[in-house]
């Protein structure tokens, strides 16, 4: 009977290494690997046929790498259920179904970190959540659900998942601000952030381009890998004829230990917002914005052109500007933007004045830990 039970077990083993989904189903994948890319596809909306289209094809074209899982969540809008894929060269795969999922929801994205740490360990992993963007205002839109991820929930998935992504990654529209990165710094949980100022073209992120450096060395660093990103960005776009699209690579932990430096410049815009308010307007005028309008604006360029208003004379005004934009500068491990985007330093800040300061400030006051812990939302009352 030994001897029978053996050969079952010898037999299951040499099925499940041909079949990784079966070891995977069953929850006992254990071997670790260097690298997990775990994409969060939230493909139930406009966004569907993108996925199919644009998105798997260019991770169906990543090298093949033993060490490398590439992973991704999938929930149609044209199906009920989800699928877990895995993606190798040239061929994706569904190894498990599960039943319909709200991928707006955050404890549908806290349960995608803990089953992608379970079923896949790696030394580093990168998560990437897949669809449309709102910045600061939510991410990850179900429409089978009518449903939106909120900075809070954002928070609440990663904090209470426990897992620590070691690149957060969004491919989605308007998330590299600094309420976002503030957001996910909360947790503990985040390395290195991953996301861009503009909006993000329907052909989505170059997956192929971006992730083939670590599929042929998976030594990489968390830091070198979101540098390969944003290279792999540039490369896809630059000869395209898109003139604002941007890409930027934060290292978190930057701006969480020097965040008092971001508190002491929005107390010092507040407080002189009365006799600076002209010279405020003029610089905000000057500097990049997302979609160029004056809603999402760039903060380092932002500063620099204040520094620029000879009106603003203050000099604790002044050394707290230039204090924030080297923190800014200083964040940011790499950046790239289009014909339109020269100017784009990394990520924006919300100045929603032009579009209407009361359509979004008591969303603003309640889904941003940003406008609790500094005086900006302050400053925006007293200005618009």
């Amino acid at each position: 009977m030994l001897d029978k039970k053996r050969a079952c077990f010898a037999v299951a083993m040499a099925i499940a290494f041909v079949m990784p989904g079966l070891l995977m189903v069953q929850g006992v994948r254990a071997e670790t690997v260097s690298w997990t890319v775990a994409l969060y596809v939230n493909a139930d909306n406009d966004l569907e046929a993108n996925w199919d289209d644009d998105s798997l094809p260019m991770l169906e074209s990543i090298p093949a790498n033993a060490d490398l899982n590439v992973v991704a969540m999938v929930d149609r809008y044209s199906e009920d259920g989800c699928d877990l894929v895995e993606i190798t060269y040239g061929n994706s795969q569904v190894v498990s179904s599960y039943s319909e999922k709200n991928f707006g929801d955050d404890a549908t994205l806290e349960w995608f970190i803990t089953q992608m740490d379970t079923l896949y360990p790696s030394d580093n992993l990168a998560v990437v959540i897949w669809d449309h963007g709102g910045g600061w205002k939510w991410v990850s839109w179900d429409q089978g659900d009518d449903d939106d991820i909120y900075m809070p929930e954002l928070n609440a998935a990663i904090a209470n998942a426990g897992v620590y992504i070691d690149v957060l990654v969004f491919d989605a529209c308007n998330m590299a601000m600094i309420e976002v990165i503030y957001e996910v710094s909360l947790t503990g949980n985040v390395g290195t952030f991953v996301g861009s100022q503009e909006s993000v073209p329907l052909d989505g992120f170059p997956y192929d381009l971006m992730l083939t450096p670590v599929a042929q060395d998976t030594s990489r660093t968390p830091a070198q890998v979101a540098v390969d990103m944003v290279d792999g960005f540039e490369t896809y776009y630059d000869p395209l004829s898109f003139t604002e699209v941007a890409l930027a690579a934060v290292d978190v932990a930057t701006i969480t230990n020097s965040f008092g430096t971001i508190q002491t410049w929005t107390d010092e815009m507040y407080d002189h917002v009365g006799s600076y308010a002209k010279a405020y307007a003029t610089a905000l005028r000057a500097s990049h914005a997302a979609w160029s309008t004056s809603e999402y604006v760039d903060m380092a360029d932002l500063g620099e052109n204040l520094l620029a208003q000879s009106k603003i004379t203050d000099p604790g005004f002044r050394t707290a500007t230039t204090n924030m934009v080297a923190l800014v500068d200083d964040s940011v491990i790499a950046q790239w933007g289009a014909e339109k985007c020269l100017d784009a330093r990394g990520f924006t800040i919300w100045f929603g004045v032009r579009w209407g300061f009361n359509w979004y400030a008591e969303q603003y006051a309640d889904d941003c830990s940003f406008a609790a812990d500094t005086s900006w939302l302050l400053f925006l009352e007293e200005y618009d």
